[in-house]
Protein backbone atom coordinates (compact mmCIF):
# COMPACT_ATOMS: atom_id res chain seq x y z
CA UNK A 1 0.00 0.00 0.00
CA UNK A 2 1.26 3.26 -0.84
CA UNK A 3 0.96 6.34 2.07
CA UNK A 4 0.62 9.85 0.40
CA UNK A 5 2.47 12.68 2.96
CA UNK A 6 -0.57 14.64 3.73
CA UNK A 7 1.18 17.86 4.89
CA UNK A 8 2.75 17.71 1.13
CA UNK A 9 -0.63 17.72 -0.29
CA UNK A 10 -2.00 20.69 2.07
CA UNK A 11 0.49 22.64 1.06
CA UNK A 12 0.19 22.48 -2.46
CA UNK A 13 -3.81 22.62 -2.17
CA UNK A 14 -3.69 19.05 -4.08
CA UNK A 15 -6.95 17.54 -3.93
CA UNK A 16 -7.85 13.76 -4.18
CA UNK A 17 -9.10 11.89 -6.84
CA UNK A 18 -12.90 11.89 -6.70
CA UNK A 19 -13.33 8.07 -5.53
CA UNK A 20 -11.55 9.00 -2.39
CA UNK A 21 -13.57 12.68 -1.77
CA UNK A 22 -17.73 12.11 -0.92
CA UNK A 23 -20.19 14.01 0.66
CA UNK A 24 -22.23 13.58 4.29
CA UNK A 25 -25.95 13.59 4.80
CA UNK A 26 -25.04 17.63 4.90
CA UNK A 27 -23.36 17.75 2.03
CA UNK A 28 -19.95 17.90 3.67
CA UNK A 29 -16.77 16.83 2.11
CA UNK A 30 -15.21 13.42 3.83
CA UNK A 31 -11.59 11.81 2.77
CA UNK A 32 -10.61 8.01 2.72
CA UNK A 33 -7.68 7.87 4.98
CA UNK A 34 -5.39 4.76 5.32
CA UNK A 35 -4.74 3.07 8.74
CA UNK A 36 -1.95 0.95 9.13
CA UNK A 37 -1.42 -1.44 12.52
CA UNK A 38 0.99 -4.43 13.16
CA UNK A 39 0.18 -8.05 14.28
CA UNK A 40 3.15 -10.39 15.43
CA UNK A 41 5.44 -9.59 12.31
CA UNK A 42 2.74 -8.22 9.83
CA UNK A 43 1.84 -4.94 8.79
CA UNK A 44 -2.21 -4.77 7.92
CA UNK A 45 -4.52 -1.81 6.74
CA UNK A 46 -7.73 -0.35 7.21
CA UNK A 47 -9.44 2.52 5.83
CA UNK A 48 -12.04 5.32 7.57
CA UNK A 49 -13.89 8.12 6.41
CA UNK A 50 -13.15 11.72 7.96
CA UNK A 51 -13.61 15.12 7.57
CA UNK A 52 -9.64 16.14 8.27
CA UNK A 53 -6.53 14.85 9.17
CA UNK A 54 -7.50 15.62 12.69
CA UNK A 55 -10.99 14.27 12.23
CA UNK A 56 -9.11 10.56 11.60
CA UNK A 57 -6.81 10.92 14.12
CA UNK A 58 -9.91 11.44 16.26
CA UNK A 59 -11.67 8.50 15.27
CA UNK A 60 -8.88 6.49 15.40
CA UNK A 61 -8.17 7.26 19.08
CA UNK A 62 -11.89 6.45 19.79
CA UNK A 63 -11.14 3.35 18.16
CA UNK A 64 -8.41 2.16 20.81
CA UNK A 65 -11.06 3.19 23.05
CA UNK A 66 -13.82 1.25 21.92
CA UNK A 67 -13.38 -0.83 18.97
CA UNK A 68 -14.79 -4.08 18.65
CA UNK A 69 -15.91 -6.60 16.12
CA UNK A 70 -19.72 -7.34 15.83
CA UNK A 71 -19.97 -9.98 13.35
CA UNK A 72 -19.05 -11.49 9.79
CA UNK A 73 -19.91 -9.74 6.69
CA UNK A 74 -21.73 -12.09 4.31
CA UNK A 75 -23.17 -9.98 1.98
CA UNK A 76 -23.61 -6.03 0.85
CA UNK A 77 -27.11 -5.11 -0.45
CA UNK A 78 -27.14 -1.38 -2.95
CA UNK A 79 -30.13 0.76 -1.28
Amino acid sequence: MSVINFDRIRDTQERPDAQFVRKDEHGKAMYLFALEYKIGTSMWSAQIWAYSFEDAEMRVKAMRESLTVCGQLHASIRA
